[in-house]
């Protein structure tokens, strides 16, 4: 191979590849995190594989019923997802900065599975999703509500889940936020909200009853916290 095709092309002006004068942390950071956040997603079982020669179809997994003791912490973990997903597609064309943007991006795809997960779980429990609520709407994802956040994420969501929708004070202040400012707000709302899951999933630990609902708990913990040193160092904090 010739000389030119084994040269290295270095930008005008620069010593190296566009990533050269970036911290190696904070990019090992954003790498770390990503990948903190996918490993949350629990795997969803799909669609039944095709039985050969044209046979029945194999019944899909069971979903173990989560434990009584695991069931308040599951509906409150619901609750703080829905709010996590309105953060973001509140946030959908307004991040400028491209890690954030790529963290806000993998925090959503994450915690869509993982709501996924959890209301099939809470749909094998022995009164469903719905206890004593008939009127009960068990997907929150378009509506604006903040019960999970801080110390009332740790209650019961039986009040929150059938509580009408309330004005959410981050949420006007985020959308209300000037180009200018917005990536520093959404850091601000996030990180704070990202705590709330944080704190939710630690106090849970201890008394978590399901080995699924446990590694749940434990992964949320963590995932959650690499996300909230992520935004730390990000130059809108």
């Amino acid at each position: 191979m010739g000389p030119a095709l084994t040269r290295r092309r270095v930008r005008p002006g620069g010593t190296g590849p566009r990533w050269a004068g970036r911290p190696r942390s904070r990019r090992a950071a954003l790498a770390l995190a990503a990948l903190l956040a996918v490993a949350g997603c629990a795997p969803d079982p799909g669609p039944p594989t095709p039985a050969p020669s044209g046979g029945p179809l194999p019944a899909p997994p069971a979903v173990s019923a989560p434990a009584p003791a695991d069931v308040p912490f599951l509906r409150a973990m619901v609750a703080h997802h829905d709010r996590t997903r309105v953060i973001a597609a509140a946030a959908t064309g307004r991040i400028t900065d491209a890690e954030l943007r790529t963290l806000v991006a993998a925090v959503d795809v994450t915690e869509a599975d993982e709501l996924a997960t959890m209301r099939r779980w809470l749909a094998a429990a022995p009164d469903g999703d719905a206890p004593g609520s008939p009127g009960h709407h068990p997907h929150h994802d378009t509506h604006d509500t903040g019960d999970a956040q801080g110390a009332s994420a740790t209650r019961d969501a039986s009040a929150t889940r059938d509580a009408p929708t309330t004005a959410d004070p981050d949420l006007a202040r985020l959308r209300a936020a000037p180009p200018g400012r917005f990536d520093a707000v959404l850091v601000e709302v996030l990180t704070a909200h990202q705590r709330a899951a944080v704190a939710l999933a630690r106090r849970h630990l201890p008394a978590a009853v399901g080995p699924e609902v446990r590694d749940l708990a434990d992964r949320v913990a963590r995932s959650r916290a690499a996300q909230i040193r992520l935004m730390a160092g990000l130059p809108a904090a």
